[in-house]
């Protein structure tokens, strides 16, 4: 019975991946057509992982359909470093024996019900439509734990003003340190493009985000809002990744091109 379930769930995901294409190769906005099986609410998605892999790691590589982005772009499974942002998110390889994620928001149990957190970023930040089925969960999961755990910490702590709650006086504070400080724009171009041109640059592969280096409408104080607490589908970046300096240095770059 498990054995059916899952081709059903693969032969669902090729005709939705097919119909992606299809769809994307015609310049229509339209949703791909729904099928008669069990995944027929689930968000359609386009494969993007072209070597040969389990289905886990395909799921782990698919694009939304929603904005175009996938686990693997923030996240690093080992064979992705060329993704610069998996230098400032968590990498995946013992996800489903951590103790905690998020900062102690999902904990126990949990950790491995939401694929190590995964479906909370699948709705956050991938902003698809339905939630992640179990079937998907599974699949994630499973990708993980065929990684090995090795040195990884069972749990992944770090500095952030963002989680468990916003803490605004922290931000104040924040803001006016970065204020106080001399950005540099040539530095500042080369952590853009590492830390922010993902979604933000001229060439950008992430859909429906604002292109700050042309219609920028704000200042550091704003740039440093959206670094530290993240925003829609940006997340939060940890202190110890992202400098009050390399922010600074960041907002210098983005404020000279926007001429402020």
């Amino acid at each position: 019975m498990a054995l059916l379930k899952f081709k059903s769930f693969r032969t669902a995901y090729a005709i939705a991946a097919a119909s992606v294409i299809l769809i994307s190769s015609c310049g229509s906005e339209e949703k791909a057509p729904e099928t008669k099986t069990d995944t027929q609410k689930k968000d359609t998605v386009s494969k993007t992982s072209d070597t040969k892999s389990s289905p886990g790691k395909d799921f782990f590589y698919m694009k939304s359909s929603s904005n175009n982005i996938a686990c693997a772009d923030c996240h690093g499974d080992g064979s992705n470093s060329d993704r610069p942002l998996t230098k400032y998110f968590s990498d995946i390889k013992g996800a489903d024996k951590r103790k905690s994620t998020f900062l102690g928001k999902i904990s126990g149990e949990e950790v491995k019900k939401t694929a190590g957190g995964a479906t909370l970023c699948w709705e956050a930040y991938m902003k698809m439509k339905t939630p992640m089925t179990p079937e998907q969960i599974e699949l994630l999961n499973g990708y993980y734990a065929s990684l090995g755990s090795g040195d990884t910490q069972s749990e992944v702590t770090y500095e952030t003003i963002a989680l468990p709650d916003k803490d605004k006086a922290k931000l104040k504070t924040e803001q006016d340190q970065i204020l106080k400080l001399t950005g540099d724009p040539a530095k500042g171009e080369v952590l853009f493009k590492n830390a922010c041109a993902t979604c933000h640059g001229e060439n950008a592969s992430v859909k429906k985000v604002p292109s700050i280096l042309e219609d920028f409408d704000g200042n550091v104080k704003s740039i440093t809002y959206n670094v530290r607490f993240g925003d829609g589908s940006m997340p939060f970046f940890k202190l110890n990744l992202l400098s009050n300096q390399e922010i600074a240095d960041i907002s210098a770059h983005i404020l000279k091109i926007n001429g402020k």
